[in-house]
């Protein structure tokens, strides 16, 4: 059996400044580089065949924990990428709340018909996400890997592995 550790990047400058950073490239913060130092320490004695990433910086950032003093490479894959929230990408938060109320409560409830003007639907991700899992823990039969990925792209691939339909993301898979 293969063992999969998946682990979601460090604080990041969109959870900072309170902007929308889906697949816009931005980095760890001073406090999530920290939090990186932490999980160095936490996967020190886990035994680890490969680390793959999402290509975007806080994610290489993040997985330096799982590959740095293991002497593994990193691999990228863009498959492992946070939702495409397209014209969304870096504005505030608070301002696509006031310009878009009905976008941002389908993005809120994981609903089924969601997808921010030029980007991707919670399925589309859904897809990409957990196919990307399933193919590179397929290279891997009986060993172990690491992934760092994002927030929204690993609940909603966990959502496919439990069998739990897109509108209950929320509500079955812990924040």
């Amino acid at each position: 059996m293969t063992t999969v550790y998946i682990v979601r990047h460090g604080e990041a400058e969109g959870n900072l400044y309170r902007r929308i950073h889906g697949q816009y490239d931005s980095s760890l913060t001073e406090n999530g580089l920290r939090q990186v130092v932490a999980l160095e320490e936490r996967f020190r004695p886990i035994h680890l065949d490969a680390v793959y990433s999402s290509d975007l910086r806080r994610c290489r950032q993040t997985a330096r924990a799982l590959y740095g003093h293991k002497g593994l490479p990193l691999q990228l894959d863009t498959g492992l990428r946070e939702m495409d929230l397209g014209e969304w990408e870096d504005r505030p938060w608070g301002e696509v709340r006031r310009t878009d109320p009905e976008g941002m409560e389908g993005f809120q409830t994981c609903s089924p018909t969601f997808r921010a003007p030029g980007g991707e639907s919670y399925e589309e991700l859904r897809t990409r996400v957990s196919g990307t899992i399933l193919k590179l823990a397929a290279r891997h039969p009986g060993q172990t890997i690491g992934i760092s990925t994002h927030y929204i792209a690993l609940r909603s691939a966990l959502s496919v592995f439990y069998g739990y339909p897109v509108e209950e993301i929320n509500q079955k898979i812990p924040r």
